[in-house]
């Protein structure tokens, strides 16, 4: 879908300098080819969340008010309009929990959060990941699992694997660049954790099965090279339906026993997507009021304070929402970003 019209745009913050930089942490990003710096967060302190819920409050009534003063003006209560009275008189609200009940707020469930952005994630990437390849590409299911219990789990397991069949792939082909999702489960009976992942190899390759060592050629000799996935036992599978395949294991994972991963364990992932493949992945995992204000090619990311950052212009969005309290569950509306466009798919600008 394309519309062409112009997006307004703010001035550009200046850019930290490169000391800034310096000593910060960084990781390797699944989805992209170079580190990334990350700030680890600050643990929530109770003045903290006490000061959010002070901000929610007072924002919260600054958007009733306005909002009534829009419904007066038009003479009576229009779509989308709270008709309230414009001036708090004492007593009116007799605490929060009252100002809340007139207020527009929503529930936010975080296991039912994640599961939604796991869908999300795993569906678009592995559509464009299938689009990418030749027609001489096969496609393989590897599932993963450990021959104890979760004890024997660690987060990094994973992503040594990834590591292990990026360098195979080199061995075969030059070229580190993987084509992969996957998704973590829990066993039925055992409650143990394992993956599924799905690759998109090229030239009719055929991966090593994981739970047994690989061999590469250097210099005229033959190497070999210990399993990649030495914690239990590995299957390997041609796939014919892959999009299918790793969304049904997607749709195993449900609010009652997603809580039931080991702590600090990620349960999906992939690689490999091209430039436009990534950009429509994020557009997908935007908020509405980020989608309906950006195409698929910008590069918004989470600004401090709340809201989104335009990376490229420095242009905010700030959030709608606010939390209505300390356990970050409620939340209420605290504005109304007006969109550009209803956007119903990732798009892009039409510039003229």
């Amino acid at each position: 879908m394309l519309l062409g019209t112009s997006h307004t745009k703010y001035p550009a913050q200046a850019m930290p300098a490169a000391d800034a930089f310096r000593d910060r942490p960084f990781k390797y990003r699944d989805d992209d080819e170079k580190p990334h710096f990350v700030d680890h967060p600050k643990r929530v302190t109770p003045g903290h969340r006490a000061a959010v819920a002070r901000h929610a409050r007072k924002s919260a009534i600054a958007f009733i008010e306005e909002q009534g003063a829009r419904a007066a003006q038009l003479g009576g209560v229009a779509a989308g309009l709270v008709s309230v009275s414009t001036t708090c008189k004492e007593g009116e609200f007799k605490n929060f929990s009252e100002l809340l009940a007139e207020a527009e707020t929503v529930e936010i469930d975080k296991n039912i959060a994640r599961i939604t952005r796991l869908r999300k994630s795993l569906g678009v990437a592995a559509k464009c990941l299938h689009n990418l390849g030749a027609r001489n590409q096969r496609i393989w299911m590897q599932t993963l699992t450990y021959r104890g219990d979760n004890s024997a789990w660690r987060a990094e397991h994973v992503s040594r694997y990834l590591d292990a069949l990026r360098k195979w792939h080199y061995s075969r082909t030059g070229s580190k660049k993987v084509r992969y999702v996957w998704c973590a489960e829990l066993q039925p009976k055992r409650g143990v954790i394992h993956y599924h992942v799905v690759l998109w190899l090229d030239n009719a390759l055929t991966p090593p099965k994981g739970d047994r060592p690989w061999k590469s050629t250097a210099r005229g000799s033959v190497v070999w090279h210990p399993p990649m996935w030495p914690h239990g036992m590995t299957n390997r599978l041609e796939a014919h339906a892959p999009v299918a395949y790793i969304m049904e294991y997607a749709k195993k994972i449900e609010q009652k026993n997603i809580g039931d991963f080991p702590r600090g364990a990620r349960i999906h992932g992939c690689g490999g997507l091209d430039v436009v493949g990534r950009g429509i992945r994020r557009w997908v995992m935007w908020p509405a009021y980020v989608q309906g204000n950006a195409d698929c090619s910008e590069r918004w990311r989470p600004a401090k304070g709340g809201g989104y950052e335009n990376a490229a212009t420095g242009e905010v969005l700030h959030a709608e929402f606010a939390p209505a309290g300390g356990s970050f569950t409620r939340f209420v509306r605290v504005r109304r970003h007006p969109r550009l466009i209803e956007a119903g798919g990732p798009f892009m600008w039409l510039r003229g």
